[in-house]
């Protein structure tokens, strides 16, 4: 598709009236995910841009509006529950990463970073631009500019970007691409061409920018109050580097994460959601995670870079502030490193390494890592790491000063049959201080196959079928992981949905089983008049227990909503009797006209930890936000009953 330059930009008002759109060439004949074939409700693209923008204008046919789905209006968060419209951008046209900006029909914004080792987009990234949705009586519309200069691209002209245009669509459950070759559309390998952008007159905006912040807790258990600020710059240094700086920066969550009663023996993954690691952070990813940004409890004071070319790409982080040892706040600086060279169309190698220099001694993490494509949808991945630690770690009264991690695998596939098999060889003392390794000392092989079909007969609409094995070692080789998941589930055009699901699953010394029956109803069609409720049975650490889920989300009008979640699982411990165990939480949200909301999250469990949140969030303008937030939750035996209150201001 080839881009038209424009010297007279449209008005973003979800009016695609403006006579330069007129101009622009026209993107059709989408492709339905799920039946591939071509879309029952086609959808019309055009592509202008100047030398600040580039604007994507949709026109989607809806003979039926009252089936559209649109509800969230809070920014950056998911959409896939909404009728929507997304443009993926390979900047580099390298197949290799992607800018993410999708908008609902209400104008609410979503915008992510999809990396070299990632399966889903990581929203952690966002910058600002522009988008405007109007609904008509059989067709809505979706304008975008986004700013040109936000993404770092290729600085001249003739350029081409690799590109692909989706849409969601709830009244006939369609998930259309305009370019689909194979069910892996979404991965920048199968995009589209988007030419003649002239970029080499883009203006990048040198001058830095500044966002500060300022905060008060006002502590009800201590009675105590905090005030505090902060500060965050950022500098553009080329059109393919940019550079952030940060004091005291602004680690509030505002919102505690949610709880869980999950049957676990490992550490629990968080999402990030500060502010300070969002610009690249999709450039650490690998697949062991030697740098994981949740370690860092407080800083002082930190500096990034990050950028790609065209054969390139590159990021480092450097923090002078705090992590958590062994339950020890250690203070110190750290570093992290990425770099990595393209090979051919779509393969890379490169490097990771990560630098922990704490007060009480030092923890050095890195190594080599590559992605080899056999064709565009079946890859080989591999990643070579070695560690040294000072103080050496500790597993079992043994203490190691050098440790390793090996990861590979083959995976491939595309509708109906996905598969993955692989090699982990992971020592007993490869304990990264900033990373993720939830397992240690162990070594062997994991598959992992995926079979899915739809079809648009009934009384079936879709069959689902999965498995997946690890099978892992010590270095005495001693079986301690063995796990088997069998699952199958089959869906109807009345839209219940049914799963069984089988593990067995040994972790050294227990021998775990469960058999689950998931019931799905309404959830692909509209999420808020839906319901999802499990029964699972199965014996977990050598306990027998009966576990009971039920979720119902409701749209109680068009900005109140509501969710109610249930968990309830009756133990049968060795000593006898019976114990209960159960988590509900409630949250609800009111969107006000003005584009405020307002949160409020009830959480209790069985063990006495509960969250009490009220949550009030505006942003006032394009360069203000503004918080107040009440909070009454335990967490890991901490008790917190405290109002919060922030403003955020950009410059």
């Amino acid at each position: 598709m080839k881009a038209v330059r424009t010297d007279n930009p449209p008005v973003i008002d979800g009016r695609i009236d403006d006579s330069c759109w007129s101009k622009a060439n026209v993107a059709t004949d989408f492709t339905d995910y799920y039946m591939e074939r071509l879309a029952v409700e086609q959808t019309f693209v055009r592509v202008l841009y100047d030398d600040q923008n580039i604007y994507f204008a949709f026109e989607c046919l809806e003979p039926d509006p009252n089936s559209i789905v649109g509800v969230e209006r809070k920014y950056d968060q998911p959409l896939h529950e909404e009728d929507s419209a997304t443009v993926r951008l390979d900047t580099f046209h390298d197949h290799r990463c992607t800018y993410v900006f999708g908008v609902n029909t209400l104008g609410t914004r979503y915008d992510a970073r999809l990396g070299l080792f990632d399966y889903s987009d990581d929203s952690t990234w966002g910058c600002d631009w522009t988008a405007a949705c109007k609904v008509e009586k059989d067709r809505w519309y979706a304008e975008m500019a986004i700013p040109i200069a936000n993404m770092l691209f290729d600085h001249k002209d003739g350029v081409t970007w690799g590109a692909n245009f989706y849409r969601r669509e709830k009244g006939l459950l369609e998930r259309t691409y305009w370019c689909y070759r194979n069910s892996r559309a979404r991965y920048p390998i199968e995009y589209g061409h988007l030419t003649n952008l002239d970029l080499a007159n883009v203006k990048l905006k040198r001058k830095p920018s500044f966002e500060t912040y300022g905060s008060a807790t006002a502590d009800f258990e201590d009675d105590s109050t905090k005030l505090s600020t902060g500060l965050d710059i950022s500098l553009r240094l080329s059109s393919e580097l940019t550079s952030a700086f940060t004091i005291n920066p602004d680690f509030g969550q505002v919102e505690a994460d949610p709880d869980t009663i999950e049957l676990r023996d490992t550490e629990r993954f968080l999402a990030e959601r500060r502010p300070f690691f969002r610009e690249g952070n999709e450039i650490f990813g690998t697949p062991l995670k030697i740098y994981y940004s949740r370690r860092f409890t407080d800083i002082d004071a930190g500096a990034k870079i990050s950028g790609q070319g065209r054969n390139w790409t590159l990021g480092l982080l450097d923090v002078q502030g705090e992590i958590v040892r062994d339950d020890l706040p250690l203070h110190g600086n750290y570093h992290v490193g990425r770099y990595f060279r393209n090979i051919g169309e779509s393969s890379h190698i490169g490097g990771i390494w990560a630098n922990s220099a704490r007060e009480d001694g030092t923890n050095i993490t890195g190594g080599m890592d590559a992605r080899l494509f056999l064709d565009s949808t079946t890859s080989f991945t591999a990643q070579l790491l070695g560690l040294r630690d000072s103080e050496g770690i500790e597993t079992d009264g043994i203490v190691d000063h050098d440790a390793y991690g090996l990861s590979t695998s083959f995976s491939g596939g595309t509708t109906p049959v996905y598969w993955r098999v692989g090699l982990l060889d992971i020592s007993r003392g490869f304990k990264p201080d900033l990373g993720y390794i939830p397992r240690r000392n162990i070594r062997g092989p994991s598959s992992y196959v995926r079979y899915r079909q739809y079809y648009d007969k009934d009384p079936l609409k879709s069959v689902q079928a999965l498995s997946e094995i690890d099978f892992y070692e010590n270095d005495n080789h001693d079986t301690v992981l063995r796990d088997f998941m069998e699952g199958a589930g089959v869906g109807f055009h009345n839209e219940v949905e049914l799963w069984y699901i089988r593990s067995d699953r040994f972790h050294a010394p227990y021998q775990n089983y469960a058999d689950r029956i998931r019931f799905e109803y309404n959830e692909e069609v509209d999420v808020w008049d839906s319901i999802t409720a499990s029964v699972a049975k199965g014996v977990y650490e050598e306990e027998p227990y009966h576990e009971y889920s039920l979720e119902k989300p409701m749209k109680i009008t068009n900005l109140l909503v509501t969710t109610l979640e249930g968990n309830y699982r009756l133990k049968e411990p060795e000593t006898g009797g019976q114990e209960n165990i159960w988590l509900w939480r409630w949250v609800t949200q009111y969107n006000f006209v003005w584009n405020a909301r307002i949160k409020f999250t009830a959480e209790q469990t069985s063990e006495d930890r509960h969250n009490l949140t009220m949550l009030f969030s505006w942003p006032m303008a394009l360069n203000k936000d503004f918080y107040v937030l009440l909070n009454d939750y335990e967490v890991d035996g901490e008790k917190v009953r405290a109002a919060f209150v922030k403003m955020v201001y950009r410059f």
